[in-house]
C-alpha cells in the first residue's frame, strides 16, 4: 500500500511538473518592425548605402527607438531589405568602401552620462556577405544574447544598400561616427565601424529623413 502511493504520488508530481513547463510561452519580439518597408533608394538616382560605420534606428516614423531591447533574451534572426544597384553603382560602392557588400549585426549598451552618447560593444554577429542576395529581403540566424536597454544595431565594414531616404522627418538613425564628420565623403570613407568587442565608440552623428532598413527578432527570456 505505501509502495503503491508513493509511486502514485510520484507520478502525480511528475505531471504537475510538466503541466506547468508546457504553460511557459516566450514572448517574440521583431524589433524594427513597421507596417510598410519603405523601397530602398537604389538604382534609383542618387542611389546611397550604409557604408564603413556601425548605426542604428532612433525612430523609423512609426516608433520611437524601435531597436531598443525592452527584456533580456536572445536574438534569433535578422533581416536586411537589399536594393539591387546597377553595375555602375557597385562599382563606385565598391570602390569607394571595399568589397564586397557586407553587414554583421552589434549588440551595443549606451555609456551612462555620455553626450554625444557613447556605446559599448558588447557582442557581434558573424559577417555576412551579401553580393548573392541583393535585390531581395534575405534572413540570417543568430543566436546573440542581450539584455534590457542594449541596443540591436547593424554594422557594414565595406557597404550594404539597406538604406532608404526622402522620408518624412521623424525617421532618424545615429552612426558611429565623430561629431563633425558627419557629411564630408572623405570622413565618411575614413569611417571606422565599432567591431571589436569591449570596446567603446562615440556616435556623433544624427541623420534624418532617412532609414537602415533591417529588422532583429528577439525572443524574450
Amino acid at each position: 500500500m505505501a509502495a503503491a502511493v508513493a509511486t502514485c504520488s510520484l507520478v502525480l508530481v511528475v505531471a504537475f511538473a510538466g503541466t506547468s513547463a508546457a504553460k511557459v510561452e516566450k514572448t517574440t519580439v521583431t524589433l524594427g518592425l513597421t507596417s510598410t518597408t519603405p523601397d530602398p533608394s537604389c538604382p534609383g538616382l542618387p542611389c546611397q548605402a550604409i557604408g564603413s560605420v556601425t548605426g542604428f534606428q532612433v525612430n523609423n516614423g512609426q516608433t520611437v527607438n524601435p531597436f531598443l531591447v525592452r527584456h533580456d533574451g536572445t536574438i534569433k534572426s535578422w533581416t536586411l531589405t537589399l536594393a539591387q544597384p546597377t553595375n555602375s553603382q557597385r562599382s563606385f560602392f565598391n570602390g569607394f568602401f571595399g568589397t564586397p557588400p557586407e553587414a554583421r549585426l552589434a549588440i551595443i549598451r549606451r555609456v551612462p552620462g555620455t553626450n554625444p552618447p557613447r556605446y559599448n560593444l558588447v557582442r557581434q554577429g558573424a559577417i555576412k556577405v551579401l553580393s548573392p542576395y541583393l535585390g531581395q529581403t534575405v534572413k540570417f540566424g543568430s543566436n546573440l544574447k542581450v539584455e534590457k536597454n542594449d541596443i540591436v544595431a547593424i554594422t557594414v565594414p565595406t557597404w550594404a544598400p539597406a538604406f532608404s531616404q526622402d522620408l518624412p522627418d521623424n525617421n532618424i538613425w545615429r552612426a558611429s561616427r565623430a561629431p563633425g564628420t558627419c557629411t564630408n565623403s572623405t570622413d565618411i570613407r575614413q569611417g571606422e565601424p565599432q567591431q571589436v568587442v569591449g570596446k567603446r565608440a562615440t556616435y556623433g552623428c544624427k541623420y534624418t529623413t532617412a532609414r537602415l532598413l533591417y529588422t532583429a527578432t528577439l525572443v524574450e527570456d
